[in-house]
């Protein structure tokens, strides 16, 4: 695919990122009795090997809610809140001033963890509706732990190949507070190409 056409996919997928993430904030502003709004900030199609310098060092300790699509499109998806959003939603939850991400109750990961389920699902609603084809995703899990090591989690389980990432960043935005979240696809080389075809046709 040209470059210009990788761009006019790249902003198509955008545009649903974009749905879902509006969808993601109006569930979230419920669950978290507050008004959301979102905005998508970058969407990047980016090598596997550099995903993890993309979100900021692999040795850092986010909250990862993660699982792995079923069927013959086969595909790990993420959602990661950085550090400093993980704190901002545990501190949200608690109503605590101080947060250790190494020494959360089961409680505090639970709750983290249902804001990132919620966005993964929205998400996945979108990316379906972009391509026309049906993703079925397996139970999700979730963890709290180094980049690095959330990371390998949705790799180890899709046992495929995995070359690119397509990588979205979201703002959402309260009144009082802000985080941000990222929605990494993890597609093997035949979902990729799927998708880029597909959304090709449609730029085209």
């Amino acid at each position: 695919m040209a470059e210009d056409d990788a761009k006019r996919v790249l902003e198509i997928i955008r545009e649903f990122a974009n749905i879902g993430a509006g969808n993601a904030a109006t569930a979230l502003a419920s669950l978290l009795d507050m008004e959301l709004v979102n905005e998508v900030t970058s969407c990047r199609l980016l090598p596997l090997s550099e995903i993890a310098e993309w979100l900021g060092g692999e040795e850092q300790v986010v909250a990862g809610t993660y699982t792995q699509l079923c069927g013959d499109l086969r595909s790990g998806v993420l959602v990661v809140f950085p550090p400093e959003s993980a704190k901002t939603l545990v501190r949200h939850f608690s109503k605590q001033d101080e947060v250790d991400l190494s020494d959360l109750s089961r409680i505090q990961t639970s709750a983290i963890c249902e804001v990132g389920n919620i966005c993964l699902c929205w998400y996945l609603v979108a990316v379906s509706k972009m391509i026309d084809t049906d993703l079925i995703p397996a139970p999700p899990g979730a963890a709290v732990d180094l980049l690095g090591a959330v990371l390998d989690i949705p790799l180890a389980a899709l046992g495929a190949t995995v070359d690119h990432v397509i990588a979205v960043h979201t703002l959402f935005r309260g009144v009082e507070q802000v985080f941000e979240g990222y929605f990494l696809m993890l597609p093997e080389n035949k979902m990729l190409e799927t998708i880029m075809e597909k959304m090709g046709d449609s730029a085209g």
